[in-house]
């Protein structure tokens, strides 16, 4: 899915057919120079594209009729893909809290995830009393207050990593300070749950 995103992004970039260098399509849509130069490639290949040269070392890269209707395909696969997600985290999330319904939760990061958590647990009637995210300049995220940094008292409380990002990394780190069962994931972040080389913290009681 994430390769026919960055696909999406690469051809949406080229739709008005303006002069850019791979590097300004590289900044544009956040991969590589190296995979704008394979995409390249492969789309022209294909016929998906076409290019002009311009002036000062400068292309014009534009989509044919086959790159507008490839386009248009990968538009309607990401909408499919993207009401999946949404239903299967709506469910999972639903059911995550209505089996915390006694537990407060904080959210770990603001994504997609954090948007769907936010809504699931306003259903089920489960309290979010902050989101964790250190980058993020505002006091309120959905009129939810925003923490740079994990309280000192999680008794009766559980942290749910939202991240899209180095969400297994964040796990990891999270694990060195906290027991396992007051760390949430869900299953679309892929976050392994296989021990490290330290030893976690069994119970929050033990602190």
């Amino acid at each position: 899915m994430k390769k026919r995103n960055s696909e999406l992004d690469f051809l949406s970039s080229l739709e008005e057919g303006k002069e850019v260098t791979q590097k300004n399509i590289s900044n544009h849509i956040s991969v590589s120079i190296g995979f704008v130069n394979a995409l390249i490639k492969k789309f022209l290949k294909k016929g998906i594209i076409k290019v002009q040269q311009a002036p000062y070392k400068r292309y014009v890269y534009y989509l044919t009729p086959e790159g507008f209707s490839e386009k248009s395909r990968l538009v309607l696969e990401y909408v499919t893909d993207s009401l999946s997600l949404f239903r299967s985290l709506r469910k999972e999330l639903n059911t995550i809290f209505t089996y915390n319904k006694k537990i407060k939760f904080i959210l770990y990061g603001t994504s997609e995830i954090t948007e769907i958590a936010i809504l699931s647990a306003n259903e089920v009637g489960v309290e979010i009393i902050g989101i964790i995210e250190p980058n993020l300049n505002k006091n309120k995220f959905f009129n939810i207050p925003v923490l740079k940094k994990i309280p000192a008292n999680l008794i009766n409380k559980k942290i749910l990593i939202c991240c899209t990002k180095n969400a297994q990394k964040i796990y990891f780190n999270l694990l060195q300070g906290l027991p396992e069962d007051r760390i949430v994931v869900v299953k679309s972040l892929f976050i392994s749950r296989k021990k490290p080389n330290f030893k976690p913290r069994s119970s929050y009681a033990k602190k």
